[in-house]
């Protein structure tokens, strides 16, 4: 009885210095296609004043993710993180404007799960998966959208309203009284 009790005390003390290879959740092509900007590619936005705003991606990169730290938007903090306390791998696109110095984040995670940054004010998760069949936004129709929308529940004004889609991305937002809608391109 004390050989069986040495033997596996020794093989739970042997087991325990061996390093575990951590298993990340792979992000499937279809999940990192639910957003569809690439590099370098240019957006045409009107804000609420009707002025025509320009962003360009200027980050594209699938990493392994932490879900449980808050996503960094500085070019420096990535949100890539520096230790092993990975759960899955995402797709993390970053979108700046020039003319007025904002920025739109978008990260997949597996499952169409999408964490939309707006500026540094707003962050909002959606899964993708629920989508209302069409929209009309500005005369345009689309197919496939995701839509959220949140009243304050102690006045009643809007906080905010988006729509997306897996084909254009970010439709529309309207976060109190600041407000994007995209500009269809122009099919040639």
């Amino acid at each position: 009885m004390k050989k069986l009790l040495i033997i596996c005390t020794t093989l739970l003390m042997m087991s325990s210095c061996i390093e575990h290879a951590h298993i990340y959740q792979k992000l499937s092509d279809e999940d990192a296609a639910a957003i569809p900007y690439q590099m370098g590619q240019r957006v045409d936005f009107v804000n609420q004043g009707g002025d025509t705003l320009t962003y360009e991606v200027v980050f594209d990169d699938t990493y392994p993710y932490d879900q449980d730290r808050f996503f960094s938007r500085s070019h420096e903090g990535t949100g890539k993180l520096s230790n092993d306390d990975y759960s899955c791998y995402a797709r993390t696109v970053i979108l700046e404007c020039e003319q007025n110095n904002h920025c739109l984040g978008f990260t997949i995670r597996p499952d169409r799960d999408l964490i939309f940054y707006f500026g540094n004010d707003l962050d909002l998760n959606g899964n993708l998966l629920s989508y209302q069949p069409y929209a009309s936004l500005g005369g345009t129709h689309y197919t496939n959208v995701h839509h959220e929308i949140l009243y304050s529940q102690y006045t009643g004004q809007l906080i905010y309203d988006w729509y997306y889609n897996e084909e254009f991305g970010l439709l529309f937002i309207q976060y109190y009284d600041q407000s994007l809608t995209r500009i269809p391109s122009i099919q040639s």
